[in-house]
């Protein structure tokens, strides 16, 4: 406690005006703020949990001292305001000690790493003869290596420990079980050892229960998970779900419960859609889909709907059905995906009820729009709004120019309502927003899909590619799984139980 008194010392302090030297006077003094009180409080406690002879786990500090945070939030202002000398003088309490004791406040992980350090050098040393004989009775011939040491020592809330096959792993949780039920004094029923595999359940089996006659619960994750339910729901069947319906239980999973969080589902569809196809950054599933049709141009409409025409082969003249909708430019992926997410209808090449005269073809303008009543015909130019183009000679661009004048004329001579886009324009802006003026002025009304719309239309879709693809790569994983032998255990420890009985 010396250092408390050092810190909140009952000695009045004196500064002269004229060396500005610090005097002390024998006078006691209480501490009156409450702030300084409670920081007193703080200092005690880490000293406390620093000075123990044993592991600190993160659990040991992180409620007890994050309790404090508005008390050092309050020093920290009086310290970056260059005020903290003149509040310690008139407080009566040490600077130097208040500024550690933030410090170690801000930086007590760093503090607990350097003591669990020592403290684990230290153990080695003084455990040395325990743990070069904790699995003899196993196998007298194993000698637990430097690093199985320091983790059998080591006492932290989560320790993951990594290490390739045939390293030791089972070795290292027999000896770890072992340590805690003599050491720490831990009940066997209350350590619970899990693996993926029954051959590595079987292993840790014989050397924690019959070799080191610890009786601690040890099973597969698939055991212990049909126990904790059977003990919630006794009357609940389980059955093994085999590969045939194993692709059907996950996609009804996903329609019933994963779409009751929107923005996991919606980060879900993107990073796999993502990954199935070109990567995507972002976070907008507009920027997504007109990403993915920078490689197909295929529309969002097509993506996330069964959608099918009805069309005649021209070599057959039989009926064929389609069932996406890909169109000839990523622009115009852009303008179809626009009013499908506001709820506007559109058709893409739809035939035009009059012919361009002396044309070889019927017209069908790029897209026709439609909301009730209101109709209109778009057309998407590859020129910019000056007329420009890089990819026509001038004779080609005059010609381009000219069909685009003949498609203009002709929606005048007819009447019909016709609205058109450029490849880029001269205020820099973007395609989108030119077309949402445009349709705004035009009277239609955008009434944007809510993202649970689209994300309901994605997972419930039979035949969506990039909800297929998803769910037959869970699948693989979950098959591969089981038969795949894995290279690691896993112990699970809980330090302090409230409930011992798991099975």
């Amino acid at each position: 406690m010396e250092f408390l008194k050092r810190l909140f010392s009952n000695k009045k302090t004196h500064i002269t005006k004229k060396d500005k030297s610090v005097v002390e006077e024998d006078s006691p003094r209480v501490i009156q703020n409450e702030k300084c009180k409670m920081l007193l409080e703080l200092q005690e406690k880490i000293n406390c949990i620093l000075q123990k002879d044993a592991y600190i786990a993160r659990s040991d500090y992180s409620g007890t001292v994050e309790t404090y945070a508005e008390v050092i939030e309050f020093f920290k202002v009086i310290e970056d305001s260059g005020m903290l000398a003149e509040f310690c003088i008139r407080n009566n309490v040490a600077e130097n000690e208040v500024r550690r004791t933030i410090d170690q406040y801000l930086h007590m992980k760093d503090y607990v790493d350097v003591h669990n350090d020592d403290y684990i050098a230290a153990a080695v040393d003084s455990e040395k003869e325990y743990l070069d004989n904790i699995l003899k009775k196993v196998d007298p011939m194993i000698v637990l290596d430097e690093d199985q040491r320091k983790v059998v020592l080591t006492d932290e809330d989560y320790c993951p420990v990594i290490a390739g096959a045939g390293a030791g792993k089972t070795t290292t949780v027999a000896a770890k079980v072992k340590y805690l039920v003599d050491k720490k004094g831990i009940d066997p029923s209350k350590i619970l050892v899990i693996s993926f595999t029954n051959k590595a359940v079987n292993e840790l089996k014989d050397k924690i229960q019959e070799g080191l006659g610890i009786d601690c619960p040890i099973a597969t994750f698939h055991s212990t998970g049909n126990a904790v339910i059977h003990k919630h729901s006794p009357e609940e069947k389980l059955n093994i779900v085999d590969s045939s319906r194993l692709y059907f239980v996950i996609r009804d999973y996903f329609r019933g419960s994963v779409l009751q969080n929107e923005s996991v589902v919606n980060n879900l569809i993107m990073f796999f859609a993502s990954y199935f196809d070109a990567p995507y950054e972002g976070n907008d599933l507009n920027g997504f889909f007109n990403n993915i049709a920078k490689a197909n141009y295929s529309t969002m409409r097509s993506d996330l709907e069964n959608l099918k025409r009805e069309v005649i082969d021209a070599r057959t003249k039989k009926s064929v059905t389609i069932q996406n909708e890909v169109l000839r430019s990523y622009q115009e992926v852009e303008i179809a995906n626009f009013p499908y997410l506001n709820n506007i209808e559109y058709e893409y090449e739809p035939m035009y009820p009059y012919h361009i005269t002396y044309a070889r073809k019927p017209y069908t303008p790029d897209f026709v729009i439609a909301q009730g009543d209101n109709v209109c015909y778009l057309e998407h130019f590859g020129i910019s709004e000056d007329g420009r183009n890089d990819r026509y000679s001038d004779e080609e661009l005059d010609r381009y120019k000219q069909a685009v004048n003949d498609k203009v004329y002709l929606h005048r001579k007819h009447g019909t309502s016709l609205i058109y886009t450029f490849s880029s324009y001269s205020d820099k802006r973007s395609l989108i927003s030119h077309l949402k003026e445009i349709l705004e002025s035009k009277g239609f009304a955008l009434q944007p899909r809510s993202n649970r719309e689209v994300m309901e239309m994605l997972v419930a879709g039979e035949e969506n590619r990039y909800i297929r693809k998803l769910i037959n790569l869970i699948c693989r994983f979950i098959s591969n799984s089981d038969i795949m032998p894995m290279s690691f255990n896993v112990c699970i420890i809980q330090r302090r139980m409230s409930e011992a009985d798991y099975f």
